[in-house]
Order: C-alpha cells, then structure tokens, then sequence
C-alpha cells in the first residue's frame, strides 16, 4: 500500500444520490456491564439502523444522549462491529479483510479536542503519526503532506514544536481535523466536534469543516446536540431516539416540517430567531453559520 505524497486529491463527486458509506439493518447492543448511566435510561442499543452519508454531502445526526450516536460513529469507524446487519463503503460489503483499508479513508474528529492528543508530544508528531504508523515512513518523508494538511486547517508552522497545553482549544480541534486529513480520507466522522468550543471558535470550525467538504470533495457526518450547527453544515438529518432513527430527509424536511413529536420537542428547544425555522433556511450550507458575521481565524 502507497501513500501519494504531496497535494491532496480534489474529488469530484459521483452522482449526489449514490452513497459512500452505509448502514443497512443495524442491529447492536452492548453488555449491560459496560453501559452508562445515560444509556440505561435512555436505551442501549441501535434497533434496525439503516443510514447512508451521500458522496460529497454532510449528513447531520441528532438525538439525546444514550440515543446510540457514538455507537453509530464508532460502527462506522470500524471500531465494533454490528451484531447484525451490514456495513457498506464505496459500493462494497465492509469485511474484517477490507478494515485496515477502510480506516484509512474514514477518520475520525473527536468531542474533547485537548483530550484527543497526546499530553507529551509535539504537535508536528502527532499530526504525522498516521503516517508512521501505517505506512512506516520517516519523519523527514512526511513534511510536504503535513505542511499541506497545516495549511488546510489554518494554522501555521511555528504550532508544530508545541505542547497541548500550550495553545487554545480551537487550534487543538484544528490539529485534530489535520491528524485526519493527513491521510487523504474520502470520510470524516465528527462526533461532536464543536462542543467543548466557546461559541466564536465553534462558529470557525463549523466554516472550516464546510470549506474543506467543498474543497476537497469530503463526505461528512456530523453529530451534534446543537441543531443550529446541523442547519448550517448539512443537508440531510436524520433524528436518533433511543437507538431508533425516527425522522429522517433534507434539512428542510426535518427543520421546516417535522412529522415526530420528538423532533418537535428538540425544536422547542431552540429559540426559532436563533435557529432560523420559522423562515425560510437557505438552500445549500451558507458561507458562513445562520445569525453569525464571518470571524476572522482564531489566533
């Protein structure tokens, strides 16, 4: 296996409706020993979960906690395997034979950026840590993909020496998304990524994660408590209650016109002068997030 090292490719994305990644019939449940309080009251398993991130789309997933949604990403991540039903990557039957492969053109962005690295190693190695370790290059062999995946991020060369404690949250999450494009994926799994973020810093990554779909042809899912953030990055949602999809369509179907009283409620939730519901939302993720004036990169 071969990395190309240099420029990322810029896929130009097969027909809209033909899907990357797919779940079909998932069932999963874990031991009643390794659940959370949340998911005990909530529900502890995903129920027949059928799910497809379109090529080049961002697909939004939201829901309650001990819904099932990390349970979703970390399936999606190969990270556990579903006790039935099947999984679905570029058109082909997800095996144990084709996962080392598969991991490579999905990757993840965590919730807590700060905890996601290494306390007591520079950033500069563990953004090309990928790259070690699955192809078994050298350090001096990777400079040319780690100042491409630096730049794509914003952040500039001077972060590469420094500690995690030694820069902001919001350049932390940036180093994250670049860990992840190191890699060149097709798929990014953001599992709350602007959470642990104040609202300036997430409104920047939301438009960081828009742009880079848009650049380099990415396929996003993105979950998230925060509705606001799904109407603005994604154009599909589908709505997760107690480890069953409930609603599911375009991001106008699910915001505009709800057919659940679940996804009511979660509305109710949402000032509609923030959200933007009650008028009309644009047609496509806009340059920047609904209500907010574009914010200049975070220093």
């Amino acid at each position: 296996m071969t990395l190309p090292i240099g420029p990322p490719r810029v896929r130009t994305p097969r027909a809209s409706s033909e899907p990357i990644l797919e779940l079909r019939n998932i069932d999963f449940c874990y031991p009643a020993a390794r659940r959370s309080a949340a998911e005990v009251l909530g529900g502890s398993r995903l129920n027949k979960i059928n799910m497809s991130i379109r090529r080049g789309k961002a697909h939004g997933l939201i829901g309650e906690s001990g819904s099932g949604k990390s349970t979703i990403a970390k399936l999606l991540l190969g990270l556990t395997a579903p006790q039935a039903g099947q999984i679905f990557f570029d058109g082909e039957l997800l095996t144990r034979a084709r996962l080392a492969a598969f991991r490579l053109r999905v990757q993840p962005v965590f919730q807590n950026p700060i905890d996601a690295l290494n306390p007591a190693t520079p950033i500069g190695k563990q953004i090309i840590a990928p790259l070690l370790v699955n192809f078994k290059m050298k350090s001096s062999g990777c400079q040319a993909r780690l100042a491409a995946a630096i730049s794509a991020v914003g952040l500039s060369g001077e972060i590469l020496g420094k500690l995690p404690h030694q820069i902001s949250g919001g350049q932390a999450q940036r180093v994250n998304i670049a860990r992840a494009l190191i890699l060149d994926p097709e798929v990014l799994i953001c599992d709350e990524p602007v959470s642990a973020l104040d609202m300036t810093v997430q409104a920047q990554i939301l438009n960081l994660l828009s742009d880079l779909r848009e650049s380099r042809g990415l396929s996003l899912l993105f979950i998230s408590h925060d509705i606001r953030s799904v109407a603005y990055l994604c154009s599909e949602i589908a709505v997760l209650k107690r480890g069953t999809i409930v609603e599911s369509g375009s991001r106008d179907q699910v915001l505009l016109d709800p057919k659940t009283d679940y996804m009511k409620s979660l509305l109710r939730a949402v000032p509609n002068s923030e959200l933007g519901v009650e008028m009309a939302l644009p047609s496509k993720p806009c340059s920047q997030p609904i209500g907010r004036r574009h914010l200049p990169a975070e220093r």
